[in-house]
């Protein structure tokens, strides 16, 4: 059989990809050593609710990929528009991600974004290979909600979500 899409164009995949609106979270946890990291991740999913997981797709090659598989917990913030900014920072190797946002801790040290339209605590559950980036499981220890409204990405920008049904 042959393989239908040994040639397909990266460029292409990603445009179909683009057409795919999709949440925007930025990832925290705290290493042993007690240095905070982060990683902004659009391939977010909720997986089950009995057991509570979710999903969350890393780059292998993020910086803070090594630190994030020896992590035993971390967190997902669901952003809001105003945190687009910050989401970048957090996409950017090299930066100095948590100088900006404000942040709070947990009992454990790990950072929660203090206005994110959501906050979902996390105990890695399983780390599954998945080409180029690996998912994160998280088992769901703790999840609060914000008042502010989250924002998506779509084509390459954010894009604010409109007005809710009651």
């Amino acid at each position: 059989m042959v393989d239908q899409f040994q040639g397909l164009d990266p460029a292409a995949f990603r445009s179909a990809l683009a057409q795919f609106p999709s949440g925007v979270t930025i990832v925290t946890t705290r290493s042993d050593e007690g240095t905070l990291h982060g990683f902004t991740a659009s391939s977010f999913a909720s997986l089950s609710l009995d057991p509570p997981l979710v999903l969350v797709c890393l780059d292998r090659r993020a910086d803070c990929f090594p630190v994030f598989m020896a992590a035993k917990h971390f967190v997902v913030n669901i952003v809001t528009d105003a945190h687009a900014e910050l989401a970048i920072k957090f996409a950017t190797k090299g930066e100095n991600k948590f100088a900006y946002g404000s942040f709070e801790f947990d009992e454990a040290g790990h950072p929660l974004l203090s206005d994110a339209a959501a906050v979902i605590r996390c105990e890695l559950e399983q780390a599954v290979p998945g080409g180029d980036h690996v998912i994160l499981i998280g088992r769901v220890h703790d999840a609060r909600t914000g008042s502010s409204k989250p924002v998506t990405w779509y084509r390459g920008g954010f894009l604010p979500l409109g007005e809710s049904a009651a």
